[in-house]
């Protein structure tokens, strides 16, 4: 586990350097468009949802480390259908309209309240506040409420999944919800202590082992050099030659980690 923090202390250098290369000068100083600013930002947060994976691996705190496995899964996965889809601008509106349906519902019920009562303060501020983020994002209420696809280009999550084509949902994505709604697996595994046919509460923290951090590593580093390559930042390939072989140290981690539990 000490080597393999230290390969995660190289992944976030990586992820780090790779979300702020930009493919020009003028890029650089100007800044990316909305369309394309849409990817970057899912780079940004995938690179803090990985550092934050590694805190908790760093502290020894397995139940919370797995807290991030879904996130980064998620983003990771939508990172690469966005840019295999950057072509089509659809695909991105709809990523913004689909982001604002917890403010569709916050709308229905400020204006059902509004027609028997004055709204509160705080109301109010909240009324004002997703009224000028959907005139920033150029949509009116009537458009929200005319919405019926509350997902990506009509996409669920597993779908999405398939068209990227990397990774077994149910091994990757679907056991990870057994730590973010913590169900009777997660409560079992890490929060009690069992002795005969009675538990006692279980306070103390599970040392992580490899099997925390080699696969998020592996999802980090492959979305990233697919990034850079789609954003043309690497002509020389400096920076993907580096990727690839922090991506070879962290298999042979993992594939020793197996072998020892298989021994």
């Amino acid at each position: 586990m000490t080597f393999s923090v230290e390969l995660m202390n190289r992944c976030i250098f990586l992820m780090r350097l790779g979300a702020s290369l930009a493919p020009s000068a003028s890029i650089a100083s100007r800044g990316y468009t909305k369309h394309k600013a849409i990817i970057v930002g899912h780079m940004v947060r995938l690179a803090k949802l990985y550092e934050g994976l590694a805190i908790h691996v760093s502290q020894r705190q397995t139940e919370l480390a797995m807290l991030f496995h879904r996130m980064i899964f998620e983003c990771a996965v939508r990172t690469e259908y966005l840019c295999v889809s950057s072509g089509r601008a659809k695909s991105l509106r709809s990523f913004v309209v689909t982001s604002y349906r917890p403010e569709r519902d916050a709308l229905d019920d400020l204006f059902e309240k509004k027609k028997s009562r004055p709204l509160k303060p705080i109301e109010e501020r909240m009324l004002k506040s997703i009224s000028n983020w959907l005139r920033r994002d150029r949509l009116s209420r009537k458009q929200l409420r005319a919405n019926k696809m509350w997902s990506v280009d009509g996409l669920h999550f597993r779908a999405m999944m398939e068209r990227v084509g990397r990774y077994p949902y149910t091994y990757s994505f679907g056991n990870s919800s057994h730590f973010i709604h913590g169900d009777w697996f997660d409560i079992y595994k890490h929060h009690l202590r069992r002795k005969g046919k009675y538990y006692f509460p279980k306070t103390d923290f599970r040392d992580p082992d490899p099997r925390i951090s080699s696969p998020c590593t592996e999802v980090c580093l492959r979305t990233l050099l697919g990034y850079i390559q789609w954003m043309k930042v690497d002509p020389d390939q400096s920076v993907s030659r580096l990727i690839r072989e922090v991506q070879k140290l962290n298999r042979c981690v993992d594939g020793a980690h197996e072998r020892k539990l298989a021994g």
